[in-house]
């Protein structure tokens, strides 16, 4: 793997795996389009490591003030109690880690080509412009201090259609929060937290099959992994959490259903 593939490949992986438009459908994309083979598990890790530092370091504050507060459940982040934020996130990461652990690598062997992320990109759009037209008509807008028990396990089931390649986990999240009658902002936010836990499990899994199939990647390729992915996961991080503060989703949607259309047109001229 050269240097140059390592940059393109976290370039993506840190822009798409929090905005809403599929970190693993774009890496799928971007290997099709350029002609490379899959970097493998060793990179996998690298960018992970880089994207859940990026989303721990942007909430540092709120991680550092929920782990204070922990033992005596004082104070307040996100407008819920520490416990209860950490009890909400257990429950929205359960399917997942269910889902994941049971599908996870036979749809990775078997979804993980161009055509398939194409479609499931449509479908990610065709459900954010949903949760847009939802929103507008009824108006609803919770905080996520009203987040229950309920809604986060319904988040959560959500959340594993991105074992998927071309559906967005963060996409997935705040659709559901939406329909749940959430602010995008609250919606956002929730997906955030959610992808703390989903980052962290995923990694362990690559690291578990790491070291049975052994490293592919020169240790620079990996490093360059690393810092790239964490440096474009913060300007993601930071873009959508000033996009979800009254501005819509809908540029989102155009384009998941507009580059899904294109790859599948472009499959079925035999590219």
């Amino acid at each position: 793997m050269s240097i140059l593939e390592a940059i393109v490949l976290a370039i993506v992986q840190g822009l798409t795996e929090f905005l809403p438009v599929s970190s693993s459908g774009h890496l799928v994309l971007a290997r099709w389009l350029f002609g490379w083979e899959d970097p493998g598990l060793d990179f996998d890790v690298a960018v992970h490591l880089g994207t859940l530092a990026a989303i721990l370091w942007a909430f540092r504050r709120e991680v550092w003030s929920v782990l204070q507060g922990l033992r005596a459940d004082a104070g307040a982040v996100e407008g819920l109690k520490p416990r209860r934020l950490v009890w909400l996130g257990v429950i929205g990461t359960i399917p997942i880690v269910i889902v994941g652990g049971l599908l996870y690598e036979s749809l990775e062997n078997e979804l993980r080509d161009a055509t398939s992320a194409g479609a499931f990109l449509v479908v990610t759009g065709l459900l954010i412009a949903g949760a847009e037209w939802r929103l507008r008509r009824v108006n609803d807008d919770q905080a996520l201090g009203a987040l229950s028990e309920r809604s986060a396990l319904a988040i959560g089931v959500a959340q594993c259609l991105a074992i998927l390649p071309g559906i967005s986990r963060s996409g997935m999240c705040i659709v559901a929060g939406m329909a749940l009658g959430h602010s995008r902002e609250a919606s956002a936010r929730w997906a955030f937290w959610l992808s703390m836990p989903a980052l962290a499990g995923a990694g362990v899994l690559a690291v578990a099959a790491l070291v049975d199939e052994g490293a592919r990647v020169e240790t620079g390729a990996l490093v360059v992994g690393v810092l790239v992915s964490f440096a474009t996961a913060l300007i993601a991080i930071k873009a959508l959490l000033w996009l979800v503060r009254g501005r819509s989703l809908v540029p989102f949607a155009s384009y998941c259903m507009i580059a899904g259309v294109a790859v599948l047109i472009a499959r079925g001229a035999g590219a």
